[in-house]
């Protein structure tokens, strides 16, 4: 369950957690029974493929499931990252034993706010089955696996005015959301790598938010979605992609048609990439660069230089052969 740092105790059977690998947290039996297919790595470096549940990483004893990230978006992808979303209710210090990353520091960032994410599914779904019409009812009927404190300052914070109004502001903001795509429970990164395994190439955001918004009948989610996807075709016709598997810029087609990013975050994307970790998608062609006036004085130099050194080589060349002259003579 998610709370703040000041609402959190240890858990009883934390002291257990490196050694009692048979046995998992309150949280684990809740855990879908879905089996995941992917690849587990011993101390040796020896690779093996498995089909686990969430609840089977915890019997796994020197060995670790390797999570596959995507280049583009800094993602997990594949089973591995549907496994891995599946057991972020649990504390960055219990992924790591368990899951093996290329970069530890690096996709700290990712698992930490993916965990912020799914304690708060975790939140909502207990908030939607235990909430009562009053505090005092709510605080009475407490879920078997929450402690007893962390459970009453949940359900103070959850009646207090200020909680009150920031629902009335999301509810109000989920309104705007009016073109749902049809990924389901399946990240964006792990969509976007099905596609690339299929076309053989990453594809846009325009590509990618027609894909999925698209039904398999062909037909769309939404009306809007609709008539967003048709601007996005004709934009892209207009404008044909270079040869690039760049999922994302700053002046695509989709930023074309749908605006400029805001602060944070990246549509279309998924979690992690920010608008200052894209680059804009130059236009310019190669002529136009090379007759470019940074390109022709950067050229101009080069050339001062290379007349400088032969220059001195010739110069150097006389001086040697001056002193060989010299030497048979004497």
């Amino acid at each position: 369950m998610d709370f703040l740092d000041t609402e959190t105790q240890s858990p009883e059977d934390s002291l257990n957690w490196e050694t009692d690998f048979d046995t998992p947290p309150p949280l684990a039996p809740q855990c879908k029974s879905f089996k995941w297919k992917i690849n587990v790595i011993d101390t040796n470096g020896n690779i093996e493929g498995k089909m686990l549940t969430s609840k089977d990483v915890w019997k796994l004893q020197n060995s670790k499931v390797i999570v596959h990230f995507d280049e583009d978006s800094g993602q997990p992808i594949g089973d591995s990252a549907g496994l891995l979303g599946s057991w972020l209710e649990r504390a960055w210090e219990v992924v790591q034993p368990k899951f093996r990353f290329d970069d530890p520091t690096v996709r700290k960032e990712y698992v930490t706010s993916t965990l912020g994410s799914r304690c708060k599914d975790v939140k909502r779904r207990l908030w939607g089955e235990y909430s009562k019409d009053t505090r005092s009812e709510t605080v009475q009927n407490r879920p078997d696996n929450v402690p007893e404190d962390q459970w009453f300052h949940f359900v103070h914070m959850r009646f207090t005015e200020k909680w009150k109004r920031m629902q009335e502001r999301n509810t109000i903001n989920q309104k705007y959301n009016t073109m749902p795509h049809l990924c389901g429970r399946k990240s964006f990164p792990r969509r976007r790598n099905e596609i690339k395994i299929k076309t053989g190439k990453t594809p846009c955001r325009a590509a990618f938010f027609i894909e999925t918004r698209t039904k398999p009948d062909g037909s769309f989610s939404c009306e809007e979605a609709k008539t967003r996807a048709e601007e996005l075709t004709m934009v892209m016709s207009q404008n044909p992609r270079p040869t690039t598997n760049v999922s994302a810029s700053l002046d695509d087609e989709y930023a074309q048609v749908f605006g400029p990013e805001r602060h944070g975050r990246v549509r279309c994307v998924g979690r992690g990439p920010t608008p200052s970790k894209l680059v804009r998608r130059s236009t310019v062609t190669r002529t136009e660069i090379e007759n470019s006036e940074i390109v022709v004085q950067l050229k101009t130099e080069l050339d001062g230089l290379r007349n400088e050194v032969k220059g001195m080589t010739t110069f150097i060349q006389q001086l040697i052969g001056t002193s060989t002259v010299e030497q048979v003579i004497y």
